[in-house]
């Protein structure tokens, strides 16, 4: 008859320790924590990434090339709109056009005013040389009104200009604004001005705005 073997005793020790006997003291409790704050770190970045990328500001567009010449093409037309409004407001005298008087070749007949060809270099420099000397046109209240008849010459290279009878001042107060327009028109090359006839005459009004000092 088989008898069972002795159970052991409760007061011996146990050959090997439990697994569980040291969780949580001495050396393991260190890597315990570094593993949670590793977790909760972690944790704080998955959250706080989207969180950000959700609500930064977004950076505004760059204006393309084509917008940034647009641009600047309407600046640039804006100045030169403003910049010529300056110039006639500077000018201060408004110009009729021209109109030819006679123009005239050696030899009997005469050439009808509206057949006569236009010598661009002679208007030119005359509507210029008015413009840039309005400083010595007279003033007066109502405003002043100038004839300039310019004679042209090219047989004998000359120009004669001189106060039309259409003249709304005297010819004693046109002495200094004919003395500078003379001075700033331009030296003529005759030989290579063109033209259809020898003489011309032709006129222009110049207009003054009034002088409200007076």
């Amino acid at each position: 008859m088989n008898s069972r073997p002795p159970f052991p005793s409760t007061s011996s020790p146990p050959s090997q320790p439990s697994p569980y006997r040291y969780l949580g003291r001495g050396g393991s409790e260190r890597p315990v924590r570094l593993q949670i704050i590793i977790a909760l770190v972690a944790g704080l970045i998955v959250v706080a990434v989207p969180l950000y990328l959700w609500r930064r500001p977004k950076p505004e567009s760059i204006p393309s090339a084509d917008a940034a010449t647009a641009d600047a093409g309407t600046y640039a037309w804006d100045a030169g709109a403003l910049a010529d409004a300056g110039a006639e407001l500077s000018e201060g005298v408004t110009l009729s056009p021209f109109t030819t008087i006679k123009c005239e070749n050696p030899g009997p007949g005469t050439t009808p005013p509206e057949r006569c060809d236009h010598v661009t270099f002679f208007e030119d420099g005359l509507s210029r040389a008015i413009r840039d000397n309005v400083q010595c046109a007279p003033s007066g209240k109502a405003g002043v009104t100038v004839s300039f008849v310019l004679e042209t010459d090219f047989r004998r290279k000359r120009t004669n200009l001189y106060v039309g009878k259409s003249t709304t001042v005297s010819r004693a107060k046109t002495k200094e604004l004919l003395r500078c327009v003379k001075r700033a028109m331009p030296t003529p090359d005759w030989g290579t001005i063109p033209h259809q006839y020898v003489k011309y005459k032709i006129n222009v009004m110049a207009t003054y705005p009034a002088n409200e000092s007076f």
